[in-house]
C-alpha cells in the first residue's frame, strides 16, 4: 500500500514540478502572475481600498514597504473584525510568531497561502524522491510543536497556532501523506517541556524505519539525542522489550551510534546557513553518513525558497510569493534584476495578508538555475540576535533593559554567547546591590518574547544572567579595531551579537 502511494504521489506531483520548472525558465512570467493572483484578492480588501489598488500597476505605485509594526493596527483589525481588512479570502488559523515592539505577532493563514506551503512541500518532496534512491520506503518525522502557550483562539474563535509541521498541508494532503508520517498527536498536547522531549525520545526510538527527520533549528534534534544519552538507563529499560538487537547493542556501545540506532535515516532537513551552520554541522558527527540539507529560505510568514539537490542555495518559489529585494541603496529591485555576489534584504508580497513586507533577512546571490538567480540566507538585516530561532531583536532587548531595576547611568548591554552553553548575558560596568533581582527581571522580561519563552522551556538556551565587566568599553574597542573597524563604527548597542573573539577577551566561559 505504501509503495503505490509513494508512486501516486510522485505522479501527481510531477506536473506541479513540471510548472514550476518552467517559471524557473521565465521567472518574470512567473512572478508577474503570482503578483496578479495577489492583487486581485488584495484590491477586495479595507488595505487595498487604503491605497487605491485596483490593477498591478497601482500596486507597484502605491503599495509601501511595511513592517510589522508599520501593520500592527491592520493586523489588530483583521483579527477582531474578521472581515476584508488585510485578505479578502477566511482566515483559517493565526500563526504567531516574535515580534519586534511586542512579545509576538500574529501571521493569518488563509486557504491559498497555506495551499502555497503545501506546494512547497510538494515540490521539495519530489525532488528528494526523484533524486535519493530508495526514499518513500520508510517513515518521515516532522517537528512536533510542543505546546507551551495558552492560546488556542483569538476572540473571534479562530484557532491560534499548528500542532505540527505536518499541518501546513492541509487536511487532504496529511490523510494521503499520513502512512509515511511518523506522527503521534497526543505528544503535541504535552505541556510539560521534559515530559514533552522524553515523550519525543521514546516516539522516535520506537521506528525502526525512521528515514527523513525535518526539524527547524539543528539544536532541536540534538537535544533529543542529548536527552537519550543522558537518560539511557531508563531508555534501554523502557526499549529493551521492542528494539532490535542490533539497534539496542547501538544504544548500549560507550559511545552510542546513532546511525545504527536508525540504520535507515537518509535525510536530516533543518536549518544549516548562518548561525545555524555550525550546529548543522555537528549533526554530521552523529550521522555521517546521513544526507544534512538546508530548508532554504522558509520562515512563519511564507516559503520563499526551496532545497533542491545538487543546486547550490535556495530556489526562489517564483510560483508562489512575490518577491523584491531592496539594495544597500534602498532602491527596489526584482528577481530578474539580481546580480551574483551581491547581498539584499527580501521584501515580499504573499497570499496571506502581507504586502511589500520586509522580512528583515539578508541574502547573497550564490549561483543559477535556468534563468533564476538561487540565493542563501546570510542573516538577519536589522540588529535582531537568533542563535537558535528565538529571535531577539534590539527594540525589544532596549524596552526590556530600560525596565530593569539598575540605578544610574553605564554600560548596559545583553550579549548573545555561545559558551559555556547558547544563551544571554548583561554586561554591566558597575556593581550594583540587587543583581539577582535584576537577572530575575531580566529572564521574566526576555521570556515575554514567544519564541526565546519556547526556547528556554526545550533547554535550547541557558537563562539569562549578568556580569560586571569594568573596562568593558575599552575591550569592545580593542576587539572592534582589531577586526579592521574605525572608532566611528563602534556604538553602544542594547544587543550584541554572538562574537567568539569578544568571548575570548571577556573571559566567558
Amino acid at each position: 500500500m505504501k509503495r503505490f502511494l509513494y508512486h501516486a504521489v510522485r505522479a501527481y506531483t510531477a506536473p506541479l514540478a513540471r510548472r514550476f520548472d518552467h517559471g524557473l525558465k521565465n521567472p518574470v512570467k512567473a512572478q508577474e502572475q503570482v503578483l496578479q493572483d495577489i492583487v486581485d484578492d488584495l484590491k477586495g480588501t479595507e488595505y487595498g481600498n487604503h491605497y487605491n489598488v485596483r490593477d498591478v500597476n497601482d500596486f507597484k505605485k502605491n503599495i509601501p514597504l511595511v513592517t510589522y509594526d508599520d501593520i500592527s493596527d491592520w493586523m489588530l483589525s483583521q483579527r477582531e473584525k474578521e472581515g476584508n481588512v488585510l485578505v479578502a479570502s477566511d482566515v483559517i488559523l493565526y500563526e504567531k510568531t516574535s515580534g519586534s515592539t511586542g512579545p509576538h505577532k500574529y501571521i493569518p493563514y488563509t486557504a491559498p497561502l497555506r495551499s502555497s506551503f503545501t506546494r512547497m512541500f510538494l515540490l521539495w518532496a519530489h525532488d528528494l524522491i526523484s533524486s535519493i534512491d530508495g526514499l518513500g520506503k520508510g517513515k518521515f518525522y516532522f517537528s512536533v510543536s510542543p505546546n507551551f502557550d495558552n492560546e488556542k483562539f483569538t476572540d473571534q474563535g479562530v484557532p491560534v497556532g499548528l500542532d505540527n509541521d505536518a499541518d501546513y498541508l492541509g487536511s487532504v494532503w496529511s490523510k494521503i501523506l499520513s502512512p509515511f508520517m511518523l506522527a503521534d498527536a497526543n505528544i503535541g498536547k504535552i505541556r510539560d517541556p521534559d515530559e514533552f522531549k522524553q515523550a519525543l525520545c521514546f516516539s522516535l526510538l520506537g521506528c525502526k524505519d525512521l528515514e527523513t527527520i525535518s526539524v527547524w533549528n539543528p539544536s532541536f534534534l540534538t537535544l533529543v539525542l542529548q536527552w537519550i544519552e543522558n537518560n539511557r538507563e531508563l531508555v534501554i529499560a523502557r526499549m529493551q522489550p521492542i528494539l532490535e538487537p542490533s539497534r539496542l547493542r547501538a544504544l548500549q556501545s560507550e559511545e552510542i551510534d546513532w546511525q545504527e540506532v536508525w540504520p535507515r535515516l537518509k535525510l536530516i532537513s533543518c536549518w544549516a546557513d548562518a548561525n545555524a551552520q555550525p550546529l548543522a554541522m555537528n549533526l554530521e558527527a552523529y550521522f555521517p553518513d546521513v544526507k544534512i540539507q538546508g530548508k532554504g529560505l522558509l520562515a512563519t510568514e511564507a516559503p520563499m525558497t526551496i532545497p533542491m539537490m545538487n543546486v547550490e542555495g535556495g530556489v526562489p518559489l517564483v510560483t508562489e510569493t512575490y518577491l523584491e529585494f531592496l539594495q544597500d541603496d534602498e532602491a527596489l529591485v526584482t528577481l530578474d534584476m539580481l546580480k551574483e555576489g551581491k547581498r539584499y534584504e527580501i521584501v515580499i508580497s504573499q497570499r496571506g495578508g502581507l504586502y511589500r513586507y520586509r522580512m528583515g533577512d539578508q541574502v547573497e546571490v550564490v549561483g543559477q538555475i535556468h534563468n533564476t538567480p538561487t540565493l542563501r540566507f546570510v542573516g538577519r538585516n536589522n540588529r535582531t540576535s537568533d542563535l537558535i530561532g528565538e529571535k531577539l531583536n534590539e527594540r525589544y532587548v532596549r524596552d526590556v533593559i530600560e525596565s530593569l531595576p539598575i540605578e544610574g547611568g553605564g554600560f548596559r548591554s545583553l550579549m548573545a554567547i555561545r559558551s559555556p552553553v547558547d544563551g544571554y548575558l548583561l554586561i554591566l560596568d558597575k556593581h550594583i546591590t540587587n543583581s539577582e533581582q535584576v537577572e530575575v527581571a531580566l529572564e521574566e522580561g526576555l521570556q515575554k518574547a514567544y519564541h526565546y519563552r519556547h526556547a528556554r522551556a526545550l533547554g535550547q538556551l541557558s537563562a539569562a544572567r549578568m556580569a560586571v565587566v569594568p573596562d568593558i568599553e575599552n575591550i569592545i574597542s580593542t576587539q572592534a579595531l582589531t577586526n579592521g573597524k574605525t572608532l566611528g563604527d563602534i556604538k553602544q548597542n542594547y544587543l550584541m551579537m554572538a562574537d567568539a573573539g569578544l568571548e575570548s577577551a571577556l573571559g566567558i566561559s
